[in-house]
């Protein structure tokens, strides 16, 4: 049976994400480990963008199976975010399972910009590899604006 409808955390509107969250980052995933259906990622922390400073992150999402052939819509930075379907509500990397709950799966080596608080929004944790990323600077420029 597929899940229905969103969460509201995962269709949370960005802005107000950002508005809330304690603590944004942006990280390097650096190591991975499978325990009992759950995949923990440990990540470096390239920048704080917003919170508490920390050099490192856990972040843990049930494990998930995912069609080969669209796997890749998954590993999208949406054109380093220039792609106007990303800044939708509800649209992002990660995905909804059928029992609803939502995952995202990151890959050794790539940058994210991550909101812990929000980990389940569909833009809670976006691949950034270059910092002119376009969400990137939105998010760092949102940020800014409320600390000036």
């Amino acid at each position: 049976m597929a899940c229905t409808f969103a969460t509201d955390e995962y269709m949370l509107n960005h802005e107000k994400m950002i508005q809330q969250s304690a603590d944004i980052y942006l990280v390097k995933a650096v190591s991975k480990k499978r325990e009992n259906k759950v995949i923990t990622t440990t990540f470096n922390v390239l920048d704080v963008v917003k919170g508490r400073d920390r050099k490192q992150l856990t972040i843990s999402f049930p494990d998930f199976e995912y069609n080969e052939k669209s796997s890749h819509r998954f590993m999208t930075d949406f054109a380093l975010h220039n792609d106007d379907k990303f800044w939708k509500d509800g649209v992002g990397r990660s995905q909804i399972l059928t029992n609803c709950e939502t995952v995202a799966s990151f890959r050794l080596g790539y940058g994210y910009l991550l909101f812990p608080k929000f980990k389940s929004n569909a833009k809670g944790a976006e691949i950034i590899n270059d910092t002119s990323d376009k969400w990137y600077q939105f998010v760092k420029e949102r940020v800014e604006a409320k600390l000036n």
